[in-house]
């Protein structure tokens, strides 16, 4: 059903209390998942039955337009549809499925489970298999040559080292480096976890005594702003499991980085989240081979927050509500046509990752030291730390205080594409609302935005769950296009580059983190993942990785889109400032060693499609 304009007044401007709303039994870390269909949602667009108790026009654009429901009633197409509903055995309806504490997601086995005009296009599906297939060929020939092999030293790893890109080869050539260590948290495929570390934050967890015989005017850099740190405390206390029958083990690490005239340093690492005398704090002072286990460990853990939460909880799963909600309004809705194209693709690629990346059996069950389960409870807690305010750049930059961090390219081009993208929805925004009144009475976008507010923010009260004025549609809407475009490439297109050589990302560790600083090649040897284990996860980088086929560039929308009244100068206008952002990043990037473009407008697409 819809809001009614006097039922969102009633109930004020937060809505908490409306038919839409999730009991909190509904959204406890326990219990059963539940599953539904969604009709008083109505997510079905042009195939599917309509099941509205109530239908509504908007009148904010050329008068009003028809609703799914009447549209789907149109004489002409009457036969088509009949004939197609007596002889169809595909879906016609998205089941949808909610998982407790997590996200909700569309119910399917394959993607061929949802209806048949959200499927892969023909050139993308022959795309996926053709690359499929080469990369298995690829994985067959690294394994036949290393038959009855195994690692004895780190340079043993090039047996595998095959088809690598150019930046994974400078990794391999860089990866112990202190500063190019640094420069991954800032522009590598995981660049959102840096922040600045304060006299008041978490500073039990590295002794100040401990920090200050090592760095005796740590106190004073602190204060200074010069120290950073990234936390993997969503790992601790996670169940441990085997790979092929040998236990594998965790780490949840802390690391602290100072910044230098020109360079982002590791300073300070602690392996585990309590302070003890089985938990040392490693320093570039100590013996090398040390400080290097220390650092491969962070890359491992950093492998996994960056696969389960900065990628899939934050792009993929937020993305996959965004569009069904999106795809609950009527077709010819202006802020369905504008969002639409950001979930291309979304579901039939988030039900192939649930089946083959996270499900029992799965990758991360497989080749991990996650034990079953321990996916899902990452997952989890990273849900709970999920705000409106962190998947808005500007704000997010703010809150982790890395405004004036040198070198820190993602943000620089995420600003530049965040500014962009905001000033073509607000052209688009203030074309078809002429007030607010009108943005707080069009029922559809209230809908959409209260039922990502239930499903995908999960009732937190920081969270909007309606918009009352153009300027908050605008932010919003910003977000969405953000986290489905530029957002989604910072965190995918570099995956094979940093993945591709084994210790500068390793996706499990079969001894425990050290406990003293005695450590040797041999340690290390013993620790990194086996051949088998490594091909595996450079497979699946691999294939993350790819360039598609049917590329869609941010910024492209069909033609039926681009010509409407109020999209055919700003799309144009949006077009032409992309051009120049991307521009701006070729510039830098002939100019850099190891070249960040991984937010190029030219590369990224409109969606989230691998």
């Amino acid at each position: 059903m819809f809001f009614s304009t006097e039922t969102l007044k009633q109930h004020g401007k937060e809505a908490h209390s409306n038919p839409f709303s999730l009991g909190n039994e509904e959204l406890s870390l326990t219990g059963e998942m539940k599953t539904d269909e969604i009709q008083g949602f109505s997510v079905f667009n042009k195939v599917g039955p309509r099941r509205r108790a109530q239908t509504a026009k908007l009148t904010t654009l050329e008068g009003s337009y028809p609703t799914k429901e009447e549209a789907s009633s149109i004489p002409s197409s009457f036969i088509l549809r009949f004939f197609l509903r007596f002889i169809s055995i595909f879906p016609e309806k998205l089941n949808f499925t909610h998982k407790p504490g997590l996200p909700g997601f569309v119910k399917g086995g394959n993607p061929f489970d949802l209806p048949k005009e959200l499927w892969f296009e023909t050139l993308k599906l022959i795309t996926l298999v053709k690359n499929a297939f080469k990369i298995l060929a690829q994985t067959l020939f690294r394994r036949l040559w290393n038959t009855g092999r195994k690692w004895v030293k780190i340079e043993d790893i090039r047996r595998v080292f095959w088809f690598p890109s150019k930046k994974a080869v400078y990794i391999s050539c860089n990866w112990k480096n202190d500063a190019f260590f640094g420069s991954l948290f800032l522009n590598g495929c995981n660049p959102i976890m840096i922040k600045k570390y304060t006299e008041d934050q978490d500073q039990q967890k590295i002794p100040m005594e401990t920090l200050e015989k090592l760095y005796p005017d740590i106190k004073e850099s602190i204060r200074n702003g010069s120290i950073y740190v990234v936390d993997y405390a969503i790992l601790d206390d996670l169940p441990e499991g085997e790979v092929n029958g040998y236990p594998q083990f965790l780490a949840a690490p802390i690391v602290l980085l100072q910044e230098t005239k020109e360079e982002l340093i590791p300073i300070a690492i602690q392996m585990k989240q309590r302070s003890g005398v089985d938990n040392p704090v490693f320093t570039p002072k100590d013996k090398p081979e040390a400080w290097l286990l220390a650092k491969i460990w962070v890359r491992n853990s950093d492998f996994y927050i960056h696969e389960l939460v900065s990628h899939l909880l934050r792009t993929h799963l937020m993305g996959e509500i965004f569009f069904i909600a999106n795809y609950s309004m009527a077709d010819q809705h202006p802020i369905s046509r504008l969002l639409r194209t950001t979930g291309r693709y979304t579901l039939p690629i988030n039900i192939t990752a649930r089946n083959t990346l996270i499900n029992e059996g799965g990758f991360f069950t497989e080749y991990t030291a996650f034990k079953k389960g321990a996916q899902w409870e990452v997952l989890k807690r990273a849900t709970e730390e999920i705000t409106y305010q962190s998947l808005c750049l500007p704000d997010n930059l703010k809150y982790r205080g890395v405004e004036d961090l040198k070198n820190y390219a993602y943000r620089d081009d995420g600003m530049a594409i965040w500014d962009a993208i905001k000033e073509f929805v607000e052209d688009v925004v203030n074309g078809c609302y002429k007030s607010d009144e009108d943005v707080w009475k069009d029922t559809e976008l209230q809908q959409m935005v209260m039922y990502i507010y239930n499903f995908g923010f999960l009732q937190k009260k920081d969270c909007p769950s309606s918009l009352q004025t153009r300027e908050e549609a605008i932010k919003y809407i910003t977000m969405i296009m953000f986290t489905c475009s530029a957002q989604h490439a910072s965190v995918n297109n570099g995956q094979y580059d940093i993945y591709a050589w084994m210790p500068n990302g390793p996706t499990t560790m079969r001894k425990p983190p050290p406990k003293d600083k005695e450590v040797t090649e041999h340690d290390i040897m013993s620790t990194l993942p086996e051949i088998d284990t490594t091909l595996e996860g450079m497979k699946v980088a691999r294939f993350l990785s790819q360039e598609p086929q049917d590329f869609v560039p941010l910024g492209k929308y069909p033609e039926e889109v681009a010509f409407e009244r109020h999209m055919r100068d700003p799309i144009p206008k949006f077009q032409k400032k992309l051009k120049e952002i991307g521009e701006k990043i070729d510039k830098r990037c002939h100019l850099q060693e190891f070249p960040y473009d991984y937010m190029h407008p030219g590369k990224m697409e409109n969606s989230i499609t691998i």
